[in-house]
């Protein structure tokens, strides 16, 4: 729970659309992800970890303005995902057989002069370097008086702090 302005890459920031409506937002690092856009890229969890931060800051912002609760208007929770592209490969031709020809012999020397691809290598490759970044955006009215739908922001800073006050993201991938 660190504001962007200090890293700069990651983390929450707010702006204020009126005295007692604001625009806050939470961006995730970059968190490893699956290319396969059918499981979410497997970051349904961080998903809901990067809106519970938003929704903390959103918290802290009303009790520092002085303002009991807040209520949430509008929100979106952005995914982008970056699957990297698999870098080709051209190898210089490497002698298969030394001695007597046995399988080539078209080619001088036993040499294979084409470039080669291994699809098991990509699929690795693109496990392991594929990133996502989360972004969620809350529009958030600031509200002197308890109504309907509103969040109590004393109970909201105290729930999210004590669930989200020492964790981290991760950088590991689980299962790979």
């Amino acid at each position: 729970m660190v504001p962007q302005s200090t890293n700069g890459d990651f983390g929450y920031a707010e702006r204020s659309l009126a005295p007692d409506l604001y625009v806050v937002t939470y961006v995730s690092p970059r968190l490893p992800a699956t290319p396969e856009p059918a499981d979410d890229h497997a970051l349904s969890g961080e998903k809901q970890r990067v809106y519970d931060l938003a929704l903390w800051r959103a918290a802290q912002l009303a009790l520092e303005k002085g303002y009991p609760d807040f209520q949430v208007q509008k929100e979106s929770r952005d995914v982008n995902v970056t699957v990297p592209t698999v870098p080709g490969y051209a190898y210089a031709p490497a002698p298969l057989f030394l001695g007597h020809c046995g399988w080539d012999c078209d080619w001088p020397f036993g040499l294979w002069p084409y470039s080669y691809y291994d699809p098991y290598y990509a699929e690795q490759y693109s496990r392991t370097h594929t990133v996502g970044r989360i972004t969620v955006n809350l529009t958030v009215k600031m509200l002197s008086k308890p109504a309907d739908d509103a969040l109590d922001a004393a109970e909201t800073d105290a729930r999210l702090r004590k669930a989200y006050a020492s964790a981290s993201f991760s950088m590991t991938r689980a299962g790979y």
